[in-house]
């Protein structure tokens, strides 16, 4: 599949969900804002829709914990239903990309631009997914979606 266009990408925590949006040439990740997770998830995938809709997304990028710890297993299992119910409501590819270090790599981002612990939690979720969505447009992954 050769799609082009805007890509969101979407860091799932279990208290908020990052999210950052790329430029419609791929070039660029930016924060794009964080979402409180509620009672469920369709309340939070018609959140995403909405803004996939509103900002003319092509691509849905997931961050996927991988590791051998068990408690990063059990975070992959449920981003992996997350991302099952997203594809069966959603009009546009979802793919999932390793998301390995990337809040340690926000937290250092926003510590070296001068953010407290305070400040910077509210902003780590966009952060990382930034990460996130940077790291595929930068990778040949990106150039086959």
């Amino acid at each position: 599949m050769n799609i082009r266009g805007r890509v969101l990408a979407l860091d799932l925590g279990t208290v908020r969900v990052g999210m950052a949006l790329s430029d419609a040439a791929r070039i660029l990740a930016t924060p794009y804002g964080t979402l409180m997770r509620g009672e469920s998830d369709q309340e939070l995938i018609d959140q995403i829709l909405e803004t996939v809709e509103v900002e003319e997304v092509s691509l849905l990028v997931v961050g996927m914990p991988r590791s051998l710890n068990v408690e990063n297993s059990i975070a992959a299992d449920r981003t992996g239903l997350f991302i099952k119910l997203l594809e069966q409501r959603s009009a546009v590819p979802v793919v999932n990309v390793d998301e390995r270090f990337t809040t340690v790599l926000a937290e250092r981002q926003l510590r070296a631009s001068g953010h407290d612990s305070r400040s910077m939690k509210s902003k780590i979720d966009a952060v990382a997914a930034t990460q996130i969505l940077q790291s595929f447009l930068d990778s040949n992954d990106n150039e086959k979606s």
